[in-house]
């Protein structure tokens, strides 16, 4: 039951971020063949400086015959990135920084419904988000794969998802932890906004030079590399991390929101 109130409560964010990002995705996979007739892709990124497109992780000496080429460079770049800052801000708000704000969570608490239980069914609802949004960005591709005959290597494509799942979840729980050490919904909007901005402008500037590489040791987002997907050297070591650092922020989460003080 308390589940089924959660994803009725917050099912407008959760189906906005996956209907919205899917439609996109689907339409810029149907004029892909139109593009790539005119040639512009490589001449747009021929005339870019190099020092852009490492910014923003675009690989020119990848052939745009393929929309997942296209994409990998587009959307799942930095558009990805801020699109997962903002859901998991979204979720950790909408679970729990709010809830807590206003006491809304002692209703919960009264019903009686443990703290335990009441992690756990918000972290029901994060996967619920998490499939949804990557499940139906999938799909969409599929379709206009089906529809425009663009030649979409499933296996590739359903990687990128399994990715980006991981990483939305990783950041959900995360932004999930930091809402739990604070009473006001607003500050934690902040911090939370601010530290995983710091990751986002990391992952930016070791892309500048080769100098700041080790920087992308200090980021998650480094952790979500569709080129590297693309060029099939991705073997597996950052969904271990991203596991790893899943496990770690959910305990996290149960020990320190068993913990709170909750009275009003």
């Amino acid at each position: 039951m308390l589940i089924r109130s959660m994803l009725k409560q917050n099912r407008s964010w959760i189906l906005g971020y996956s209907v919205g990002t899917s439609i996109y995705l689907f339409f810029l996979a149907a004029i892909f063949p139109s593009i790539q007739e005119t040639g512009l892709i490589e001449a747009k990124l021929e005339s870019l400086p190099p020092e852009l497109l490492d910014v923003f992780q675009i690989d020119a000496s990848m052939a745009m015959d393929n929309v997942l080429n296209l994409l990998s460079s587009n959307y799942y770049g930095l558009i990805f990135y801020v699109l997962a800052v903002l859901f998991a801000l979204t979720f950790a708000s909408k679970l729990l920084a709010k809830p807590v704000d206003s006491g809304e969570i002692m209703l919960y608490m009264a019903a009686p419904i443990s703290r335990v239980t009441y992690v756990m069914s918000s972290f029901v609802v994060l996967i619920v988000a998490v499939g949804l949004f990557v499940g139906l960005n999938g799909l969409s591709l599929m379709a206009a794969d089906l529809l425009f005959d663009l030649q979409i290597d499933y296996a590739v494509l359903w990687m990128l998802q399994l990715n980006g799942a991981l990483m939305l979840l990783v950041l959900g729980v995360a932004a999930y932890v930091i809402a739990s050490l604070f009473d006001d919904s607003s500050k934690s909007y902040m911090v939370t906004g601010g530290i995983f901005t710091f990751f986002l402008m990391v992952n930016i500037i070791q892309g500048v030079s080769d100098q700041f590489d080790w920087m992308s040791n200090l980021s998650f987002f480094s952790l979500f590399d569709a080129g590297a997907i693309m060029r099939e050297e991705y073997w597996g070591i950052h969904f271990i991390w991203l596991l790893a650092l899943l496990t770690i922020f959910s305990a996290l989460s149960f020990i320190r929101f068993t913990r709170k003080d909750l009275t009003i």
